[in-house]
């Protein structure tokens, strides 16, 4: 999923940090701590940015003309959102984990601390990874398409706030055991084949797209998958299709579907149209990647 490039190495760098995500609302300083580590590894900032910037005014460090490498500090929504505007303004992204899960920055054996990630780096040639797109929109990692992704709010709840946080959330899941349900979405793949069923998850993998086809049988296993979904594991489900393709299309039966981006909710129009594009974001790297 990686290709080198012939680029000139570049040291003139951005840090955009969201202080909001998870590892790094524990640092006093998130900026100011990452900015020592990455100037005493080469790298310099033409920049000046406050340490609580709002993160909308931070993005604007894309379009600096002395800004060829963009760090960017956050969770998975906050790298898929860096990846777009990366693509679009041909700078090279940076990852550091900030987030809960860190999915992209695993996917380069990143250390999960954002500080010690930041001692990995050393200016050198971008590389190329592969992205995903729904729609014209970028994600890194995984898409869920249907009912679950409504779980998604009650998930976020949980998170940092002991058994308060579990109440809404057993809630959620004893509306999905007693609610009937239909099956959702409707996936087109390779030759005209279709599928029907609950969710979707469209996992970019090496080599394309791995769909995880959720059909339940029963109240139970309704459950069970909305269980697996928020622990972050639906796709293991027993009672799924499994397929892997380079473009997918999911349709559903009302106008807009509702659907995740790397763990961001969002509703979009109806059909989906996924697809994997190679080598099409620019990365730096830590040299062992």
């Amino acid at each position: 999923m990686l290709a080198e490039a012939n680029e000139p190495v570049r040291t003139g760098a951005a840090l955009i940090v969201n202080a909001q995500a998870g590892s790094l609302s524990g640092l006093a300083t998130p900026r100011a701590e990452l900015e020592v580590v990455l100037r005493a590894q080469g790298f310099h900032f033409p920049v000046a940015a406050a340490e609580h910037m709002p993160l909308i005014e931070q993005w604007a460090m894309f379009d600096h003309p002395e800004v060829g490498i963009v760090f960017v500090a956050g969770g998975d929504g906050t790298l898929r959102a860096a990846a777009e505007k990366a693509m679009k303004t041909g700078r090279i992204l940076a990852p550091l984990p900030g987030g809960t899960m860190n999915r992209f920055c695993q996917r380069f054996a990143l250390p999960n601390d954002p500080i010690e990630a930041a001692r990995c780096y050393r200016p050198g040639p971008a590389r190329h990874t592969d992205v995903a797109t729904v729609n014209g929109d970028v994600f890194l990692y995984q898409s869920i398409v249907g009912r679950p992704t409504r779980l998604m709010r009650f998930r976020e709840m949980q998170r940092g706030s002991g058994m308060r946080g579990w109440w809404p959330l057993l809630v959620a899941l004893l509306r999905s055991l007693f609610r009937p349900h239909a099956h959702d979405v409707l996936v087109r793949f390779g030759r005209g084949k279709r599928r029907s069923g609950h969710a979707a998850v469209i996992t970019l993998a090496q080599g394309g797209l791995e769909l995880s086809l959720a059909r339940p049988t029963s109240a139970y296993a309704r459950v069970r998958q909305a269980w697996r979904w928020v622990r972050g594991r639906l796709s293991d489900d027993p009672e799924t299709l499994d397929r892997a393709a380079q473009h997918l299309v999911v349709h559903g039966g009302a106008a807009l579907l509702r659907l995740s981006l790397d763990g961001e909710m969002r509703l979009a129009p109806s059909p989906l149209r996924f697809r994997m594009h190679r080598g099409a974001l620019a990365v730096l790297l830590p040299p062992a990647s």
